[in-house]
């Protein structure tokens, strides 16, 4: 099968941020298992994507289409059983009862950025998630740093009113 300069271009980002792209599945996931069978999902994602040739930016277009697979993941919840290493290992410093705890905070939390949208989810977990400074996502964006910490900004507003609509519904996650 031939494959389109921009095809190549978007493998060669996979291959080029593979690492990266990996840790912010496992960030997002919280297990490692799940994390190779997205890596995997993307590859065959970006292999037989359709209208390729229109792509701008392909570093852009896989880290998008790598945050939309991990939370649509998050979405459907699969029942894959985890990896022993995945799980949760209490530290030395916090008893397993609050390792537990933080974790199911942090579940709650990623369910709620799972909710976000379009830019404003990007932007957002590049920031809090990826680790990114404002002035890194912006070039990655192709945006002016103010512009991407008034999306963080309301991304973290629209965040919080869906945690404290859980809250008050006694959702649990």
């Amino acid at each position: 099968m031939y494959l389109t300069d921009n095809r190549n271009k978007l493998l060669e980002t996979l291959d080029r941020d593979g690492a990266s792209l990996f840790a912010l599945f496992v960030r997002i996931t919280l297990r490692e298992d799940a994390a190779e069978e997205l890596m995997q999902e993307l590859f065959l994602k970006l292999r037989l994507a359709r209208n390729i040739d229109r792509v701008v930016n392909p570093s852009g277009y896989v880290r998008r289409a790598a945050i939309n697979l991990a939370f649509d993941w998050r979405k459907n919840k699969r029942n894959y059983a985890p990896l022993d290493e995945a799980s949760p290992q209490p530290t030395g410093e916090q008893s397993p009862l609050a390792e537990l705890v933080r974790r199911e905070e942090l579940e709650e939390i990623l369910d709620g950025i799972a909710k976000l949208k379009g830019q404003g989810r990007e932007a957002f977990v590049m920031r809090h998630i990826q680790g990114k400074s404002n002035d890194e996502i912006a070039e990655q964006l192709q945006m002016t740093s103010h512009h991407v910490r008034s999306l963080c900004h309301r991304a973290m507003v629209k965040l919080r009113r869906i945690l404290r609509a859980g809250e008050s519904m006694g959702l649990e996650y």
